[in-house]
Order: C-alpha cells, then structure tokens, then sequence
C-alpha cells in the first residue's frame, strides 16, 4: 500500500459519494483514522484532491498520537476543513515499556490506551482551544475507547468537555 499511489482511486470514489450526498445535502467526510489516512497532511492532501464543498474531514482530536503526530500541530492544521470534531484522549507510554492487556502501538512503536477526555496525557484544554478560537461552530462529540465501563466514562468525559469548552 502506497498512499500516494492509490491517492487518486480514494479520491475517485469520495467524490462519488460526496456528489451523490450533495443532492440531499449531505456533507460526507473521512475521519483521521487507520493509520493510512491518519496524518493531518494526508487528510489535507485527500480532501484537498476530492475538491468536493460538501467533503471535509471528522477531526478525531486524539487520532493523530497514533501515528505519533502532535495534536496540536495537527488540529491546527485541519480544523478549518473539519465539519465534525470527536474528542478523545489517550494515555501513551514509551515503546520500551509495554504496560500490557488494553494497550496498541502507535506507528512508532509508543503504547496508546483510551482514557477518558481530560484525564489522559493528551492537552484536551489546549486542543479544544484551537477549535473554540477557530470559529468551528459544529457539533463535539465524545468518542470514548477506555477501559472503564462505557456509561461512565463516557458522561465523564462529557461532562469534562463540558467544562474545558465553558472555562475557555
């Protein structure tokens, strides 16, 4: 897999369904996901060449550490293409100590879990500050991959994004 290689055929078929969505007025977008489009250049890149109005990208604000990318950096790349922000955070602890079970591997190698927006190592306060200045007038929503039961890390985290977003 070569993602400048198969840039074009992704694009092709985007913009199908982008074209197809705007007829209902849809907006259709690709989430910083999978490691392949992950990186905020190749979200960039892909929308960018789909060329759509209506195609732009979920901003997962915690998906980029999997491809050790900094959020910061990269939210503020891309909030101005954003047409959905999910709010994540993540504990990462470096590749030569393996913490175990409800651990993955970021592309270099750094062992990520899900945490619960705003307790985790990720500058949630930071990242939703980039897009509250932005002028993003979208929806938040909270994805939540923790090992805590889910209802309760989920209205945690909500009830942390809520806050950051007031306080700010």
């Amino acid at each position: 897999m070569n993602f400048n290689a198969d840039l074009e055929r992704i694009a092709n078929a985007c913009r199908k369904i982008a074209d197809y969505a705007n007829g209902f007025g849809i907006t259709t977008s690709v989430e910083n996901h999978g490691y392949y489009v992950q990186a905020s250049d190749r979200v960039q890149t892909l929308v960018h060449t789909v060329g759509r109005d209506n195609y732009k990208t979920t901003l997962d604000i915690g998906n980029f550490v999997c491809v050790d990318e900094d959020p910061i950096r990269a939210v503020k790349n891309n909030i101005s293409i954003a047409s959905m922000v999910h709010v994540k955070d993540f504990y990462i602890r470096p590749a030569d100590r393996n913490p175990g079970e409800g651990w993955f591997p970021s592309a270099a190698g750094r062992y990520l879990r899900g945490a619960i927006a705003g307790q985790g190592d990720l500058d949630v306060p930071a990242l939703l500050g980039i897009v509250k200045s932005s002028g993003y007038d979208g929806y938040l929503s909270i994805e939540y991959e923790g090992m805590e039961d889910c209802k309760r890390g989920t209205k945690i985290a909500f009830d942390n994004a809520k806050r950051i977003w007031n306080e700010l």
